[in-house]
């Protein structure tokens, strides 16, 4: 059995141009929302008609929060 590696705060951020977004999308009205990808949009205008597009097709709902509002981990290296 492997042993899971301890998790740390990563702040780099993933693009240099525009504002990074998180989507989560819920498939029907019984399902819990699950984290559909990530995109970069200079405004929350153009992230919503992106992730609408993207992962919007086939849900019921579309979140979309700013990246830099949630915390993400990774292993430390």
């Amino acid at each position: 059995m492997s042993e899971r590696a301890e998790r740390v705060r990563t702040d780099a951020p993933r693009a240099t141009t525009g504002q990074e977004w998180e989507v989560f999308v819920r498939e029907a009205d019984a399902d819990p929302l699950t984290h559909a990808g990530s995109l970069t949009a200079p405004t929350r205008e153009i992230a919503r008609e992106q992730a609408t597009q993207l992962f919007g097709w086939s849900a019921t709902d579309v979140w979309l929060c700013p990246a830099d509002e949630v915390e993400r981990f990774g292993v430390d290296a």
